[in-house]
């Protein structure tokens, strides 16, 4: 009885050991597998724990306004930073607009902004690729109006008695721009997005210059210039 007993107890054990291996090495992907798929949604990769990238923000804008600036489109630059729920950021834009007549006589505008700006989230979808956001920006702006007209006086008869001359004035002021606008975009990768941005722009004038004839002036103006605006924008995102 004893031996039978020791027999049965060591093919039990023989068993046993065999089949715990096995086991283990059937446990060793699944465990893998979910490990990776936690670090895969805790970056991003997972339908349910999409996050963007935070870190240096680059966003490329090209914008179209209503009014006095709609006869295009003007390009902008923004560089920033970008955390998880607001951006922050430096903006550019430059607008340069030529309109001339067989004579030569003309007006160019030139405008060239620099704007602070702030981006809050204010929504995101449920996969956390779509978000919305409110914009507002502040900052300076200096602004250019040049015309060239010329005029033609006759004195006599021949062919040398009319001469033509051209005036040329110059316009310059300094504006103090700001806006409030409603944004959103869509994120490709975590570190690229596409949107588009809709607001109201104003321009308050602080200073004018005239320059005319070689004589330099300073009007005494005062108003400001209020418009709509709408663009499209690209956002790069350099960070993890």
């Amino acid at each position: 009885m004893p031996r039978r007993y020791l027999a049965s107890t060591l093919a039990f054990s023989f068993a046993f050991a065999s089949v715990a291996p096995a086991r283990a090495e059937d446990d060793t992907p699944q465990s893998a597998t979910a490990t990776a798929s936690a670090v895969s949604d805790s970056r991003g990769g997972g339908a349910s724990g999409f996050e963007h990238a935070t870190g240096v923000l680059l966003q490329a804008r090209l914008q179209s306004n209503t009014g006095l600036l709609s006869l295009g489109v003007s390009p902008g630059f923004l560089v920033g930073y970008q955390a998880k729920s607001f951006a922050i950021g430096l903006g550019l834009a430059a607008i340069r607009l030529s309109v001339s007549d067989p004579d030569d006589d003309g007006t160019s505008l030139s405008l060239l902004e620099f704007m602070p700006t702030a981006f809050f989230d204010v929504w995101k979808s449920k996969d956390g690729r779509t978000r919305a956001n409110l914009v507002t920006s502040v900052g300076y702006a200096r602004a250019s109006v040049t015309s060239t007209m010329s005029s033609t006086s006759c004195v006599g008869t021949g062919p040398d008695a009319c001469t033509t001359t051209q005036e040329e004035s110059t316009l310059t002021a300094t504006l103090i721009p700001f806006s409030v606008g409603f944004g959103g975009d869509y994120y490709l990768s975590r570190n690229f997005a596409l949107g588009a941005e809709v607001g109201v722009q104003a321009m308050l004038l602080a200073s004018a210059e005239e320059q005319n004839r070689g004589r330099t002036s300073s009007p005494d103006v005062s108003g400001g210039l209020q418009l709509a605006y709408g663009l499209i924008r690209a956002t790069l995102l350099l960070g993890d």
